[in-house]
């Protein structure tokens, strides 16, 4: 996985070490880095740490 750019919502929970459910939920938060294409959601994965890191001490609902 780590030589993968961009990620789906199962891989990006790996990566996190949460699970799809939440990783689904935070995907639907605005400024969250992903492109919806219906029912599919692909996630940069640079993208994803970035926000994850100016995100960290944030209370996410």
């Amino acid at each position: 996985m780590e030589d993968k750019e961009y990620l789906n919502i199962k891989e990006a929970a790996k990566l996190l070490g949460i699970n799809n459910k939440l990783m689904t939920k935070l995907s639907h938060q605005e400024g969250f880095p992903c492109i919806r294409f219906e029912r599919r959601v692909v996630i940069n994965k640079r993208a994803l740490e970035e926000w994850f890191l100016s995100n960290s001490n944030k209370f996410i609902k």
